[in-house]
């Protein structure tokens, strides 16, 4: 199985052994087989947030299609938007602003998605036996970054809302998302993460307009605009001309492109504003950009 027909970004190698499961016990039995047998295993979802390498993954590939929503549970390979559908039209208010986000309930968990001021977490009552403290969640960070431990299910606590404002609120965010993102973009999203405002330098703050700092956060797009991102390419990789923090690839790129491209404008941001950025992709088989 090649990752490029497993990741939104339609780019990398094989992977030496593939298994899709559909049920928690297939999943803990195909980690258990990869541990018995040494290889590196790798559990992904819809692939939205991945940079495989040229070269693939030398282990076992575990595709997690463990779907399925119970009052306020939801299992791992559930579709986000499924999810965001699910809470609009039983009145429950907190995720609707996640409309449009691509992958799975699992995914956006791992790298605590958010948009528009709402994040995934702060609705999290526990994942599996783990409570939301136990979580670590941070900006787009949680302790399964670090573990590597599967996620199965996942709890919410939602406030009671209208369906009608949270499906408009929904569409206004689709909308706003389909100008970024046209159908059948290969592109992983925002490449780098934005960055905390309250965290940046204050030498660097200097040269950054105010009015740029959205939700108490910098997009990093506006950094890698202002050294010159928008509308580069290299080898079949471009950044967006109206966004620079939009990787694409655009037919035929190579993880080894997509991956030099944004090493050279994360230097560019360092170099101009002593600003380290951080990628929001998970990098596979690829060394760290910095």
């Amino acid at each position: 199985m090649l990752f490029k027909n497993l990741t939104t970004l339609q780019i990398g190698g094989p992977a030496k052994k593939f298994l899709a499961v559909s049920s928690e016990e297939e999943l803990v039995q195909a980690i258990e087989y990869a541990k018995k047998e040494k290889l590196p295993y790798l559990v992904i979802g819809s692939g939205s947030n991945l940079l495989v390498a040229d070269e693939g993954f030398d282990g076992l590939v575990i595709k997690n299609e463990i779907s399925g929503i119970s009052g306020m549970t939801s299992k791992s390979g559930t579709p986000l938007q499924e999810l965001v559908d699910y809470t609009i039209q039983n009145g429950l208010s907190g995720l609707q602003k996640l409309a449009g986000i691509p992958g799975t309930v699992g995914g956006a968990v791992y790298g605590n998605a958010g948009a528009y001021g709402q994040t995934i977490s702060d609705h999290i009552v526990s994942v599996d036996q783990l409570n939301n403290s136990d979580c670590a969640f941070g900006y787009r960070d949680s302790i399964f970054k670090t573990t590597k431990q599967p996620i199965l299910a996942v709890t919410f606590q939602l406030e009671p809302g209208d369906p009608e404002t949270l499906k408009k609120e929904a569409e206004e965010v689709l909308s706003k998302r389909l100008v970024k993102y046209p159908p059948g973009i290969k592109c992983p999203g925002s490449f780098f993460k934005n960055l905390i405002a309250s965290q940046i330098p204050p030498e660097a703050l200097k040269n950054i307009p105010p009015d740029k700092i959205v939700y108490g956060k910098l997009p990093a797009g506006v950094l890698l605009e202002m050294v010159g991102a928008n509308g580069q390419s290299l080898d079949g990789i471009e950044i967006a001309s109206y966004h620079a923090n939009l990787f694409i690839n655009k037919g035929h790129g190579t993880a080894k492109a997509f991956y030099s491209l944004a090493k050279t404008y994360a230097q560019k941001v360092k170099e101009k504003f002593g600003i380290t950025l951080e990628p929001e992709v998970q990098f596979i088989n690829l060394p760290p950009l910095t």
